[in-house]
């Protein structure tokens, strides 16, 4: 009586080191090829099988390894922007230096930066205007930073200075702290939809953000 191949498929699963036990059976065993018409052995399958795996393996690696050199990169940027934050004395000079150096580290072709509630100080460097009402309740209502398409920004006029307008953005409020009141709004623009697009991830944006506020809010009057 001859078995059928749900019982033969059946007693391998049972047995998974059966042909480890009988490896002479293997010389008679043979598979249809997914690449050619002709057939291969068991062995040959399993081998080919491995090396289809080592190549993806080799190319998430490749990957990994691309990823992780950038984030050094990125880190690198953002400790050379805190560096050049904390050596500034005057911090009347903050804004220029953290506009230029957002610009610089990060290649951020578009960089707009308001300060609407100084220290009587700093007052003469210019005091930037509150935006619209509607769009200051915006900006408070966001509780971290907005990285998207341009259009549903909570902040579109403060690119209106720009030749070009951006079709993605960062828009970072300035706020003390877990504090709610706002002194003022960092915004990146890029002409390009996908270099800040709702899907990327913002933990290096995060930082810049945790960054700017800290340094910048020696200019304010806000208080936590």
């Amino acid at each position: 009586m001859s078995l059928g191949a749900t019982e033969v498929a059946d007693f391998l699963k049972d047995n998974p080191d059966f042909l480890n036990h009988n490896p002479g059976i293997l010389a008679f065993v043979s598979l249809p090829s997914s690449a050619a018409g002709n057939v291969s052995s068991l062995q040959e399958r399993q081998v080919q099988t491995l090396r289809d795996k080592v190549r993806i393996m080799e190319q998430r690696l490749v990957e990994m390894t691309r990823a992780a050199v950038e984030n050094h990169s990125i880190i690198q940027s953002l400790q050379s922007l805190q560096r050049s934050l904390l050596a500034v004395r005057d911090p009347s000079q903050l804004p220029a230096v953290l506009v230029q150096g957002v610009k610089d580290q990060f290649k951020v072709p578009q960089v707009q930066l308001r300060i609407w509630n100084k220290l009587p100080e700093f007052l003469p460097s210019g005091l930037d205007p509150q935006p619209a009402p509607t769009t200051l309740d915006n900006l408070t209502a966001l509780r971290g930073l907005y990285c998207g398409f341009a259009e549903m920004s909570p902040y579109t006029e403060i690119f209106d200075q720009e030749e070009v307008k951006p079709r993605s953005v960062v828009i970072i409020p300035l706020r003390i702290g877990a504090g709610t009141a706002l002194f003022g709004c960092l915004a990146l623009g890029s002409p390009d939809k996908d270099r800040f697009s709702p899907t990327l991830e913002t933990d290096f944006l995060d930082t810049l953000a945790e960054a700017s506020c800290a340094a910048l809010s020696r200019l304010t009057r806000v208080e936590v």
